[in-house]
């Protein structure tokens, strides 16, 4: 028998997003509309290509590998270097600079076992000028010098390597070289390596180039180490990837390519090899596990059709609902096999992303995306994005209305978009795709899916509710587990190998139970997706959005200015807009940057021209947005923005003559209690219930208004009743009413009588 507990179930709910709010008077200025090009690039600028043959060997964790590389110089600037990416030697030893600053960030925590990559046989093929004959390039390869550059900080670091060429590379040239490499991938750690039982996810698993840019106003390498606080950054390229593999993993690998013919091919030697192409991508993953199952199943635009959402976003962008319907694709799940239960739920996840993103940014142009469930002792490599092929993360007994593992889904899914398609550069503006594709998500989340409902656990299973009280649990291994007598699994220390073992299933019953509240008698608590963003207003923002991510001051300002300080600056910036404008907005930066590296001034000049001539109106008159001083304060500025009813005053004037008509004086007074300035939109709400929408435009310390003389005395004043400013602070002072409302205390009391009747209920029950 469980033991469950009770929760007081208390919701506040602070506004609405919904345009259709009745009695709004005002509304963003919509201007004529000309509809969008439908023509987008067929591809990347493939200014960059890797062939590779591949061998993993028995051990299931060391990659033999054999690369070739060709770049064209697409620049106006010359090169006599090239410099590559050694990711995987963060986890060769202690010196690396990631793991330097992880301990300066207080996480100590290292891999269990090492991994790292040595580079040897580094030799160049060829180098030719722009329209050279090949057949006049260097008759021999030459042997070159791999050299490690030592970073500040971590001069032992291994992460990035320099080549020095004999010549340099004109622009309009190219250069081919080759190198053969054996990687170790670590004990599963910070989005790669293996566990038990031969898997293993290789990601940043090879030499890969930098980007040869302007940067700092300067034509360089943008090749920075692998550090603690960033992801990736790397052109467009064009792989070619030959993996061999024991025979075991027969039909148990997803890869960021194509495979030829659907299989792998047989070897005289007992292994297989997957011949694989991948374009337009700029970077390669592959997984494989002999133990998982691998679920084929065809996405088809059909299966999630939302019309209302298609036709809004064909109107917005002047086009048919034809040509922004989503295409075709094939989704592949490499599921373990104690999770079928969760099966449907990645699929779901994965369809609703297909979905929803093509239709508001543009088609999904892969013909597949993979998904992997990881081993359980594999856990940390989950929840991560790479080209074509996403990580998720599952557990036994999860509600599925936890949107688990479906919020993470859609999430690594999104990074097709913003990280995938529009490459922008991670290291210095992590919150182009993760601030984007937060954005995205959340609005997914809360149209695609039932609102998600907090849980507690009771040894390891989830129950619709939350608990006063934490009791037992496993979620990182914990012998009370076994008390539960479900799962067992070992803690999460580094000397012991992780392990989890099933002691007995849930019945169907006892599923049917944990997800009907009313039978358990726990309240439901939902969150909103979108406005669950304003929670990291409780997390100190000490930099600006402009500072560059990999230099921020800890972990947890990286969440804040990465992922949900964007998203909220991004949704701020549509509710201000308006839908259609912002759909267009999104569409035209999307389909502009698609296989590009844009950057934050990039974004802005789009916001310029489809949202520059946003306009507020009130009864007092109308108010331009300027995104401009919008952005000075959001992005380069490290302001925050609250507005405050500082107060209201409903005067009664004497009477005139022989009239006994009562007569008032009413005034209130906005206050703006911080540097960010924007127009604000302003509610009054009259004694017999009609109201007066006003706008100010935000631009002094206080906005007073009066009514000289009025008939009835004003009862309220809202400030941003439809909540469009998401990065208002404080939403609790943005109303002041005429008389004490006793209405928030009548909801607590009547609150906890229920948490109370409740508590009694169960325990009376259980005697």
């Amino acid at each position: 028998m469980r033991l469950p507990a009770v929760l007081l179930a208390l919701i506040v709910l602070l506004g609405s997003s919904d345009d259709a709010i009745a009695g709004i008077a005002f509304r963003a200025q919509e201007p004529a509309y000309q509809a969008l090009p439908t023509s987008l690039p067929a591809q990347s600028p493939r200014l960059l290509s890797y062939e590779m043959d591949i061998t993993l060997a028995e051990d299931g964790k060391t990659i033999r590998g054999a690369l070739v590389v060709k770049w064209n110089n697409t620049t106006d600037s010359p090169t006599s270097e090239l410099q590559w990416h050694v990711y995987n030697n963060a986890w060769a030893d202690r010196d690396s600079l990631w793991l330097n600053e992880a301990r300066r960030h207080g996480d100590t925590k290292e891999p269990a076992e090492w991994g790292g990559t040595e580079v040897f046989n580094v030799r160049l093929l060829s180098m030719l000028a722009e329209g050279q004959d090949p057949a006049s390039s260097l008759a021999d390869a030459q042997d070159l010098q791999w050299q490690y550059l030592p970073q500040q900080g971590a001069p032992l670091d291994r992460t990035v390597a320099k080549v020095d060429l004999p010549a340099a590379v004109p622009p309009g040239g190219s250069v081919s070289m080759r190198l053969d490499f054996v990687a170790t991938m670590p004990r599963a750690f910070r989005r790669n390596g293996w566990g038990s039982d031969g898997f293993v996810h290789a990601a940043q698993w090879f030499p890969k180039l930098g980007v040869f840019e302007s940067l700092d106003g300067e034509m360089q390498w943008n090749c920075p180490p692998y550090r603690y606080l960033t992801e990736f950054y790397a052109d467009f390229a064009t792989y070619k990837v030959n993996l061999t593999f024991p025979e075991r993993y027969d039909g148990k690998v997803v890869t960021s390519g194509s495979i030829r013919g659907g299989k792998a091919e047989s070897n005289h030697d007992g292994t297989i090899t997957y011949y694989t192409v991948a374009e337009d991508v700029h970077d390669y993953a592959w997984t494989a596990d002999p133990e998982a199952e691998l679920i084929e199943r065809d996405f088809l635009p059909e299966m999630y059709r939302d019309e209302e959402e298609e036709q809004r976003v064909a109107t917005a962008l002047g086009r048919s609902v034809k040509e922004v319907r989503p295409t075709p694709t094939r989704m592949i799940l490499l599921l373990q096999p104690e999770h079928a239960s969760l099966a449907e739920r990645y699929f779901d996840a994965l369809g609703k992303s297909i979905y929803y993103f093509g239709l508001w940014y543009g088609a999904y142009p892969y013909p597949t995306i993979s998904c992997v469930d990881p081993a359980n002792d594999a856990r940390r490599v989950g929840g991560m994005e790479y080209p074509r092929l996403i990580t998720g993360g599952g557990r036994l007994g999860m509600a599925e209305r936890t949107l688990r593992p479906q919020g993470v889904t859609v999430h690594e899914f999104g990074h097709q978009y913003w990280y995938g398609l529009v490459g922008n550069d991670e290291f210095r503006h992590a919150w182009m795709d993760e601030g984007f594709n937060t954005f995205s998500t959340q609005r997914i989340k809360a149209l695609a899916f039932p609102p998600q409902l907090d849980t507690y656990k009771v040894f390891g299973d989830e129950y619709y509710g939350r608990a006063p009280l934490e009791l037992p649990t496993f979620e990182k291994g914990d012998f009370r587990a076994m008390l539960g007598m479900q799962r067992w699994e070992t803690p999460d220390v580094r000397s012991i190998p992780a392990m989890s073992y099933e002691l007995r299933h849930r019945d169907n019953l006892q599923e049917f139970l944990a997800e009907l509240p009313p039978i358990t008698y726990f309240p439901q608590v939902t969150s909103d997706a979108v406005l669950s963003e304003r929670e990291k207003f409780l997390n100190p923002w000490q930099q600006p959005l402009e500072h560059p991510t990999m230099d921020l001051v800890d972990s947890g300002l990286r969440r804040v200015n990465a992922y949900y300080r964007p998203a909220m600056t991004l949704e701020t910036m549509a509710r201000l807009m308006g839908e259609p404008r912002w759909t267009r907005l999104m569409r035209a930066y999307h389909e502009r940057w698609r296989y590009g590296h844009p950057t934050p001034s990039d974004f802005t000049d789009v916001v310029k021209e489809y949202g520059g001539d946003t306009v507020l109106r009130g009864d007092n008159g109308e108010e331009r947005i300027d995104w401009a001083e919008f952005w000075q304060h959001a992005y380069h500025g490290n302001d925050q923005l609250d507005y405050e009813v500082h107060r209201l005053n409903n005067e009664v004037l004497p009477s005139v003559g022989e009239s006994q008509v009562p007569r008032y004086s009413v005034s209130f007074a906005i206050s703006r209690r911080s540097a960010f300035a924007v127009p604000v939109e302003v509610r009054v709400t009259w004694q017999d219930g009609s109201q007066s929408d006003l706008v100010w435009a935000g631009d002094d310390w206080v906005w007073e208004y009066s009514w000289p003389e009025a008939s009835q005395p004003a009862a309220r004043v809202e400030i941003d009743p439809r909540r469009r400013l998401m990065l208002d602070r404080d939403w609790l002072n943005n109303v002041k009413e005429a008389k004490p409302s006793h209405q928030r205390g009548l909801d607590y009391a009547v609150q906890v009588m229920v948490w109370a009747q409740q508590v009694l209920h169960y325990y009376g029950g259980n005697g």
